[in-house]
């Protein structure tokens, strides 16, 4: 009887050990494309490419589930080329309006505080959300801030 609980104890300490585990991989402190690309499919988006920028920061294109396509580029990023992991992420879509005067009129009458909105010139209406990702943030959490970031400009797309 002694040597079933002592059993029992130790599997109970290894199932725990291994639950902490888990726990700390679902925090992310830096991303790599893999990454982005996991959270974007599970916040429902379509992945549409990834790639290395003129800087050798990554991005990854995608589209949302109601048809809006947007990129998430690394921001300070380390690492070899290809494999770099970036501790920041912008995630960003353009409008074309007409011009900039059209921009900046409609930039005036949308306050949103999830996102920046930002006159791009040539017409364009910029939205945009920096993510931090320093000291963790959560896979779920990465997801709903890729969801969060989609819904509002899906809702200022509706109002153009």
């Amino acid at each position: 009887m002694r040597l079933r609980t002592v059993t029992m104890a130790g599997v109970l300490v290894l199932g725990l050990s291994f639950a902490g585990a888990a726990r700390a991989q679902s925090s992310l402190s830096d991303w790599g494309v893999a990454d982005m690309r996991a959270a974007l499919t599970a916040a429902k988006a379509t992945v549409t490419g990834d790639g290395v920028l003129d800087d050798g920061n990554p991005y990854v294109s995608a589209k949302s589930a109601g048809g809006l396509k947007f990129t998430v580029t690394g921001r300070v990023c380390e690492g070899p080329a290809g494999a770099k992991r970036c501790k920041g992420a912008l995630l960003e879509t353009r409008f074309t309006l007409g011009s900039d005067t059209e921009v900046e009129t409609k930039r005036k009458q949308l306050d949103y505080a999830a996102v920046s909105i930002a006159n791009a010139g040539d017409g364009d209406l910029l939205v945009s959300r920096y993510l931090i990702f320093d000291y963790g943030i959560q896979r779920q959490n990465l997801e709903i801030n890729l969801s969060v970031f989609t819904g509002v400009a899906e809702d200022i797309w509706g109002k153009l």
